[in-house]
Order: C-alpha cells, then sequence, then structure tokens
C-alpha cells in the first residue's frame, strides 16, 4: 500500500543553511519519490519524527517562507505551515484514494502530473481511430481495421461513455466489466478475446508512442498478478463451421425425432440468414417482414418480394434480408410443426419474460439447443470432429461456404456484420440490398 509522509532532506540546503522539506511518496514495492513543498526548515525548527514545524506549549512562535506554486513569496507562521504541509499530504492522499477506489494502475509521472494538476489525459478512442488510420488503412489492412472498429462499437453498446474515456479509465475494473457483460450477451470465448486483444495492441502502442507509461498497462504479463488475462482459444476449421458436404446433409436429412428435426430447422434458419445470432432469432416477430419492390441486375425485371430487417443485438446494425425460397420454407415449417408464442415466428421464446431476464431465459434455452444439436450432428452421421457445434458453427459455416463459393471479402464482412457504423455504410454505398441479395442466396437442395 502505497505512503505519503513529510521529511527534511538534509543532504540538500540553501543559501540560508536551511533543508527543503518534500513529500515523501512509497509505493506498495517501496520504490520512493519525493515533492518539493516549497518550505526550508532547520533541524532546530522542524520535527523530523513528526514532519511538522516545531509547534506547542513553551514555543516561541515563528515565520517561515514558502515560494508559492504561482511563484509568490509568501510568509507563515508555524502553526499555519503545518496546516499547509497537512493540506497535502491530504491531497496526495486523496489521489492514492481515487486509484485504490478505480483501480487505476498508477506510476509516479501519472501521480506527479496529478498532484501538481498537470494532468495528461488522452482519450482512448481518440488515439485508437488514429492508429486504425495511420497503422491499418493507410498500409491497406482494411481487415483489420474492420476488427478495430467492431471491437470499439462493442465496447461502445457496453459503455456509451466509452468515447469519452482516457486510458486511465480503462482500467481492470471497467475490462472485467466488460468481459462478464460480452459473456452475459452470449459472445463466445473467441469473440471476447479478439478484442481485447485489439484493446492491448492499442496500450502497446500508446506506450511505444510515449503517450502512457507501462504503469497504466491493464493486461497481465503471464503472472499472477490481479491484471486481465485474454484467454488462449485454438480453434480448428471443423471446429469453427460445417463444410458445404456437411451442411447439405443437414439440410437433406429429416428425422423423426421431434425435438432433432425443430433443432435442426433452426440451425438452417440461421445459416440461410446469414448466422443471425440466437438471441436475434428469437426475438424475431412478424413485424420484422415487409414487401419491397426489387430490380432483377440483369433482366432489369422489376418483382415484389418479402424482406427480412432486424437490428443485429450485438452491434445495432440494420439488416435487410432477403426471404429467399430457402428462408421462407423454414418460416413455413415452424408454422405449420410448431407451436408459435405470440407474434414470434420462430419457437424459441414460449412465455412472457421481462426484459430483466430475458438473457438469462435465452441463455438457458441457448443451452438445452446447443446440447440437442451435438445429438443432431451425430444422429446425422457427421465426422466426430464435426459433433461438437453450437448455434455459432451455422453463422461459420455461412462464411466458409461464401468463400468457397468464391465471394469477396467485402461481401462477406458485410453479410455478417463486422464493421462499425461507418465502414458498413461505406460497404452500402458499393452493394445494393438487390446486389447482396444475389450474392447471399445459397441453395442447399443442389
Amino acid at each position: 500500500m502505497a505512503t505519503v509522509s513529510t521529511t527534511l532532506k538534509k543532504s540538500k540546503s540553501n543559501a540560508k543553511g536551511e533543508h527543503p522539506i518534500y513529500l515523501r511518496l512509497a509505493d506498495s514495492g517501496d520504490k520512493k519519490t519525493y515533492f518539493f513543498t516549497g518550505f526550508y526548515g532547520t533541524e532546530k525548527n522542524f520535527d523530523t519524527k513528526a514532519g511538522r514545524y516545531n509547534q506547542g506549549k513553551g514555543i516561541k512562535a515563528f515565520e517561515i517562507e514558502r515560494k508559492e506554486e504561482g511563484g509568490a513569496i509568501k510568509i507563515y507562521k508555524n502553526d499555519a505551515a503545518n496546516n499547509k504541509l497537512a493540506d497535502l499530504e491530504n491531497r496526495a492522499n486523496t489521489i492514492l484514494q481515487g486509484y485504490a477506489t478505480s483501480h487505476i494502475n498508477w506510476g509516479f509521472e501519472q501521480f506527479r502530473d496529478d498532484f501538481l494538476n498537470k494532468p495528461k489525459r488522452s482519450l482512448f478512442l481518440d488515439y485508437a481511430r488514429d492508429v486504425i488510420e495511420r497503422e491499418y488503412r493507410s498500409l491497406g489492412h482494411y481487415k483489420k481495421a474492420d476488427i478495430a472498429e467492431d471491437t470499439f462499437q462493442s465496447f461502445l453498446i457496453y459503455d456509451k461513455a466509452f468515447g469519452k474515456k482516457t486510458f486511465q479509465d480503462i482500467n481492470i475494473k471497467f475490462l472485467s466489466g466488460y468481459i462478464a457483460y460480452s459473456e452475459k450477451k452470449g459472445n463466445s470465448a473467441g469473440t471476447i478475446s479478439i478484442r481485447l486483444r485489439e484493446i492491448r495492441r492499442i496500450f502497446n502502442m500508446a506506450i511505444r508512442d510515449k503517450l502512457i507509461t507501462q504503469d497504466l498497462y491493464p493486461f497481465s504479463s503471464g503472472k499472477e498478478d490481479g491484471k486481465i488475462k485474454i484467454p488462449k482459444t485454438e480453434f480448428s476449421k471443423t471446429d469453427q463451421y460445417l463444410p458445404i458436404e456437411s451442411m447439405r446433409i443437414m439440410a437433406q436429412t429429416p428425422l423423426t425425432d421431434y425435438i432433432l428435426e425443430r433443432t435442426r430447422h433452426l440451425f438452417l434458419f440461421s445459416y440461410y440468414c446469414r448466422g443471425i445470432n440466437w438471441k436475434d432469432m428469437a426475438l424475431l416477430t412478424k413485424g420484422n417482414f415487409y414487401t419491397a419492390t426489387v430490380t432483377d441486375t440483369t433482366t432489369k425485371e422489376s418483382r415484389q418480394v418479402t424482406m427480412m430487417q432486424y437490428k443485429r443485438s450485438k452491434t445495432r446494425g440494420e439488416f435487410d434480408i432477403l426471404v429467399n425460397p430457402s428462408i421462407q420454407a423454414e418460416l413455413d415449417w415452424f408454422m405449420e410443426n410448431t407451436p408459435l408464442f405470440a407474434n414470434y415466428v420462430l419457437p424459441i421464446i414460449s412465455i412472457d419474460v421481462s426484459s430483466d431476464n430475458l438473457d438469462e431465459y435465452l441463455k438457458q434455452i441457448r443451452k438445452r439447443f446447443n446440447r440437442s444439436l451435438k445429438k443432431l450432428a451425430k444422429e446425422l452421421g457427421l465426422p466426430e470432429s464435426q459433433q461438437n457445434i453450437s448455434i455459432y458453427t451455422a453463422r461459420h459455416s455461412f462464411a466458409m461456404t461464401l468463400q468457397n463459393k468464391g465471394k469477396s471479402v467485402e461481401i462477406i464482412s458485410q453479410a455478417l456484420g463486422h464493421q462499425s457504423v461507418e465502414t458498413t455504410k461505406h460497404y452500402l454505398a458499393k452493394f445494393s440490398t438487390t446486389k447482396m441479395a444475389e450474392e447471399t442466396d445459397i441453395d442447399l437442395s443442389k
């Protein structure tokens, strides 16, 4: 625990033979630094044990000069000088208490800035976006830029004030809260790991650019230091997605077991809808569908189609998906073969659930669904390496199917909604809704 005390430095003296009086700050590792109080004293008029000028019964009042913060010289009586020294100690202790309360990994340089009221605080997001332009986009690393923007958008959803936070604010407590929030939202360990690595990368660059010091670094070096540990995630291709051959088996093999058959159709629905996540699937109602007119890019003929529109819960990005025959077939199956609650179009939510309990309710239903999905993969005879799957596998499988079909990275990125709002707008300017419908129309019957 850091400590503050007032001490006379006998190793130095002014022209009058007086010694400077310092605040002595020692951190938990017993490293020390000193801050000049502006006062001088002698061994005769200063009590080094108490850290105060002599004062009390039998001691005649005396005067001390002090150089104030603005440079002016002020005369203090010994009791007033002691009050000033106490004020300086209190200011130091208040700063230290603030660090402890906010879980800030402070250093002497930061303390000096705060103590002298000369804070050097840079906004994290301002610097991070400068890095994106300077280190990513200007060098053609557009995918890295997209991942970074996706990360920042996720943090902005977690905390609307993220854009106003300094590096000091992005501390252990803040990041721990983000991890807990992400897990509650259903983000995979891989997704959380990728985003934390991006935040860590920005910290490393800020230290490299001498914008901040190592003391502010909130990530663990591998030791039991109480800092944020980024989980190591190892993925194999078979863990992440089902190849097109396995997806065809999934699509073309109806089962007599009702639970497994419903599981199969829910998985296919997510896959056809660009890997829509579990929560967004569950919340789909008839109000998410509308009629639109589209024009065929080849024949130039117009036709009426049904579109599905929803806002992705993780990024708040809006999606418009053409309800193609594959998607419509799934919706028809659910209408004909499952009990649908209220106005929902999928058999996931089956009771009235308050907004406070919704995430936990969907989490429990998702766990049961994922267990059924593993049974389904085994029942379908998929290779053992492809049986440990979850609803998220539909998203990866959709992306890999498009990649294997030779679709561009831009098309895949937009389809999955990995970009920030700015990046998404950039892509939307290049690809119309009709173009997106054509590029993401997958038929597993062939």
